[in-house]
């Protein structure tokens, strides 16, 4: 490795970092200082240990120019190994594609960016698998912001991967970029260091080198020029050099004179002193970016073929650019300091010169954005429509918010009147992508210069979508109202789906909900499920079914109807799954919607997109509580919150995941664990969507019962109730509220109104006639009732509850307890016995401590609560370690599960320790 003055820590640090490849541990390193400081020498010196440990490198260079590329920065470092002969993008890896494979093999629908970035970390995954990385990202303040996404996303995931990540930086990144750089150097077990300015002796060392034994005096005063800063400090030594000047005490006034205001003032005078070619070649060079070709350079500025040659030679010899075939500047420092002598309004010319140029010269894809970008607004179509192809481009790639920039400049051209609506719909549905809150002003500016009918209604929906997302409800319905009723005959299966956008914004909002109300008082009839917007529709009508506690088989038979045809598995339509499945759900078919939340959850991996399956994993753990497996209910809720927290950002997803974790929690008896879910996120009950509040407010005032703060579940129940009756949504199911209230009631002392609460739960509940909530209201009825009454309502909710385990298993323990207090202590031990075993069967911790308590109680002897053994697993360990012992690998399950490797062995290694198994042959007999 090459000798670095006073860089002994920076260095021991890299070769840590290299070594942490090389052993598999990982490694994130992250190099922080000004320009010329030696970041790009400590980078280079990485790359020298890499090679003698047989650590191979891939490296890329952030650049000025190209912080507006997609993904731009991953292409140069990934991209010649995805395609080296013999490498495969396969499994997760695939879903990498769209970045690293040809332009034209991204589609035009756009790509989750999550899921993007899940199959970059799978490719080096792969890589690293075959043997050891380093991976080198210098300038990293200039790299685009996707790019710089993915460094945080395989920051997080290094542990015990071969991957060493070196991160070299300017500290004045801004906007996406610093906050992004910051949470790379915030990881868990990042490594920062910010070399500092060079000593004296560092200085006097280098002057000595370059001048000659020199005067205390003389050093002193480079210091000062220069703050001791090793580039600056080189290029003052070479033009004192070039000079003649001598290191003495005399010269010290010569140091000040050359280079007073470092880089700039030395890079013009050198350009005064070149030929006229030469100055025009440096300034093409740095609009063009480092490695530019120098035929086409000199195209752009004008100079004969027969000149370049001399002139390029000329640049070399002023220091500016290496010795190569391409003209590349020596340091970042002299290609801005060269393009600032064009001043403003000439660089933009020349940046649109030069995009003329590249397009003359066969380039039409990515190599023309930063010079159109930078280029002067000319009205010219073929900028827009190059603009517009960019924009297509990094959406495919996973990048919207990338692609609303390209398409806000297009619109800065300006582009025509017969263009503005196609623009300014591709910025809205880019901008509403990247979460934007201007995607509501481009979609709504889009409907208003539709140039037709269709055009605004398509355009509408989108504005809808936006603006309900926001919680801008009331607005969203007017939207729809209007297209609908301009939009009349002209296409029946737009109007479905503007029709469903309506009614799912007006069922959010106590003003809106009577339009919804309305609408399906007027209908005539259900439509045919043969189309995707058919289908769509019958899964919103399910589920007013349920809302309203309408007729249960009716809702049955209209969610059955919507999933025909698969319709509702489209991208395009899954918004509408969870309005059928929950439906069949509450219905007392949760194990028909478990199935197809299975099948929704593996296209959703196969696609790569994890904000799908977040929320999908989310609803099938509430349809897997209704199913009475609390393992399936924690693993996916945790899931879920895991994969919000980490990848996808807030979503409507995260306030049902944590009330249903929260309901599976309470039957665990893990209230305080419930509680800190809840704690965390507090203000959701401020400003999330209607159904996930309400939804939390149900699970909080279900804890408050099982932790006995009857007054403030009391509060939060009845504040659910209140807002369910505010948009008659009122039925027995949604929310459950009336038999905890009935509880908590009960619990603080007034008897009189639980029983009135729990008898008008029973009423609503057999009014419906699913299974679950009429046993719980049953149960709940026979607790709050005294004498032989409550016994027999008691044996009614255990009846009731043959199909649901869990309910089955409160419903016998209660029973038992109310047999034993009323001294019929034998007759009691039977359905506390059978109430504990299920209890335990289930995981339910909660009701089989009761169930114990009270089989002791009775005179029984029950077996001992264990907390060993496969009881002893967590819900992802067991369900980790149920993937591996159905036979798939460790890859595999980290890659379905959207995690890393290391994270699966971590789960495989607690679960092999409680279950005493040494080998994955044994897993699958231990687990049973």
């Amino acid at each position: 490795m090459p000798e670095l003055l006073e860089r002994d820590h920076e260095t021991g640090c890299v070769r840590r970092l290299v070594d942490a490849a090389a052993s598999s541990a990982g490694g994130l390193l992250v190099i922080e200082g000004d320009a010329g400081i030696g970041k790009t020498g400590l980078v280079r010196a990485a790359a020298t240990l890499a090679a003698e440990r047989d650590v191979r490198v891939l490296g890329a260079r952030g650049a000025e120019l190209e912080q507006d590329l997609a993904f731009g920065m991953v292409r140069e470092l990934l991209g010649a190994a995805a395609s080296e002969p013999g490498t495969a993008l396969e499994g997760a890896a695939t879903l990498a594609g769209p970045v690293l494979g040809p332009v034209s093999a991204a589609g035009p629908g756009g790509q989750d960016l999550f899921g993007i970035l899940h199959g970059l970390y799978w490719l080096v995954a792969d890589l690293a698998a075959v043997r050891p990385l380093l991976l080198v990202v210098d300038d990293a303040h200039w790299c685009d912001v996707p790019s710089l996404r993915f460094l945080a996303y395989l920051a997080r995931r290094l542990d015990g991967v071969a991957v060493g990540l070196l991160v070299a930086t300017r500290p004045t990144a801004v906007g996406g970029r610093q906050d992004l750089l910051g949470v790379l150097a915030a990881e868990p077990g990042a490594v920062m260091v910010r070399p500092r300015p060079l000593t004296a002796d560092g200085v006097r060392r280098l002057v000595t080198a370059a001048l000659g034994p020199p005067d205390p005096a003389f050093c002193a005063a480079c210091r000062t020029t220069t703050g001791g800063n090793p580039f600056l400090l080189g290029e003052l030594l070479a033009e004192l050099a070039a000079a003649g000047v001598t290191p003495r005490a005399a010269d010290v006034d010569r140091v000040a004179a050359v280079v007073p205001r470092g880089v700039l003032r030395a890079v013009h005078t050198r350009l005064a002193a070149l030929p006229g070619p030469a100055v025009a070649l440096a300034a093409a060079a740095a609009v063009l970016g480092d490695g530019a070709d120098p035929g086409r350079a000199a195209r752009l500025a004008g100079i004969p073929d027969a000149e370049v040659v001399a002139a390029a030679d000329a640049l070399v010899a002023a220091r500016l650019v290496e010795r190569d075939t391409a003209l590349t500047f020596l340091h970042p420092l002299l290609r801005s300091a060269v393009a600032s002598t064009l001043g403003p309004a000439r660089l933009a010319a020349t940046h649109r010169r030069a995009a003329t140029v590249l397009a003359a010269d066969g380039e039409h894809g990515d190599a023309l954005v930063p010079h159109l970008l930078a280029a002067p607004p000319a009205g010219d179509p073929w900028i827009v429509d190059a603009l517009r192809a960019a924009a297509r481009r990094a959406t495919a790639r996973g990048a919207p918010e990338t692609a609303a920039r390209y398409l806000i400049r297009a619109l800065a051209e300006p582009v025509t009147p017969a263009d503005r609506h196609g623009v300014l719909l591709a910025l809205g549905q880019a901008e509403m992508q990247a979460g934007s809150a201007a995607a509501a002003t481009h979609l709504a500016e889009a409907v208003e210069d539709a140039p037709d009918g269709v055009a605004r209604a398509r355009s509408s929906l989108l504005l809808a979508r936006v603006l309900a997302h926001s919680g801008r409800f009331p607005e969203a319905v007017q939207v729809c109202e209007r297209a609908v009723e301009a939009l009349g005959e002209a296409d029946a299966d737009l109007t479905t789906e503007l029709t469903v956008e309506l009614l799912t914004a007006a069922t959010q909002h106590g003003s809106t909900r009577p339009v919804a109300l309305r609408w399906h008082a007027a209908r005539a009839a259900d439509p045919e499920p043969t189309t995707r917007a058919a289908c769509m529709l019958l899964a919103n009508l399910a589920l007013e079914e349920v809302v309203r506690n309408g007729s249960r088989e009716r809702a049955l038979r209209l969610a059955e109807l919507s999933l025909g045809g698969r319709h509702l598995l489209d991208p395009a339509a899954m918004m509408s799954l969870p309005s059928a499945l929950i439906s069949l759900t509450l219905a007392g078919r949760a194990g028909r919607a478990v199935q197809v939340w299975d099948e929704a959850i593996a296209l959703h991996r196969l696609r790569g997109d994890v904000r799908g399956f977040a929320l999908a994993s989310a609803f099938r753990g509430y349809a897997s509580h209704y199913c009475g497996d609390l393992d399936a209910t924690i693993a996916d809720t945790r899931c879920a919150l895991d994969l919000v927290r980490a990848e996808a950002g807030p979503t409507v997803t995260e306030g049902f995941a944590v009330a249903w974790l929260v309901y599976a929690l309470i039957d665990t008896g893990d209230h305080a664990g419930a509680d800190a879910e809840l704690a965390a996120r507090a203000s959701l009950f401020e400003s999330g969507p209607w159904s996930t509040t309400n939804y939390l407010f149900s699970a909080r005032g279900r804890l408050r019962v099982a932790q006995g703060r009857h007054d403030e579940a009391v509060a939060d129940l009845e504040q659910c109730g209140r807002r369910a009756a505010s948009i008659d949504a009122d039925g027995p199911v949604m929310f459950r509220w009336r038999p905890h209230l009935a509880l908590a009631l009960f619990g603080r002392g007034e008897g009189d109104r639980a029983s009135v609460v729990a008898k008008d739960a029973v009423d609503s509940a057999r009014g419906w006639g699913a299974p679950l909530p009429l046993a719980e209201s049953l149960r709940v009825a026979g607790l709050v009732t005294a004498g032989p009454e409550g016994v027999a309502l008691l044996r009614q909710a255990v009846d009731v509850a043959t199909d649901t385990p869990l309910e089955r298993a409160r419903a016998l323990t209660a029973l038992g307890a109310a047999l034993r207090r009323s001294g019929r202590r034998v007759e009691a031990r039977v359905p506390l016995r059978a109430g504990l075993d299920l209890a335990l069967a289930r995981g339910a911790g909660a009701v089989a401590d009761l169930a114990h308590e009270e089989l002791v109680a009775a005179g029984g002897r029950p077996r001992r609560l264990r907390a060993t053994g496969v009881d002893a697993l967590t819900a992802t360990e067991r369900r980790v370690a149920t993937m591996v012992a159905g036979g798939l690998t460790n890859r595999a399950v980290a890659q379905a599960l959207f995690v890393s490797e290391k994270t699966v062995e971590t789960h495989l290694g607690h679960t092999d320790r409680k279950l005493g198994v040494t080998s994955r042959t044994q897993l699958g007999a231990a687990l049973g």
